[in-house]
């Protein structure tokens, strides 16, 4: 059960953030933000593996 809150809560993060990189005006941020997302995305995949 805790396992699937937090992977639930980290992709929560993930949409969250993808929102903020979508309305950003500065790309370096967008890009950085992006990059984020995609290490919060990897977290969650590496949780559901059992890694």
């Amino acid at each position: 059960m805790h396992t699937r809150r937090t992977v639930r809560e980290l992709r929560d993060k993930v949409e969250k953030y993808r929102a903020m990189a979508r309305m950003t005006t500065d790309p370096e941020t967008a890009r950085r933000i992006l990059e984020l997302t995609d290490e919060l995305e990897q977290q969650a995949r590496d949780i559901e593996r059992g890694k």
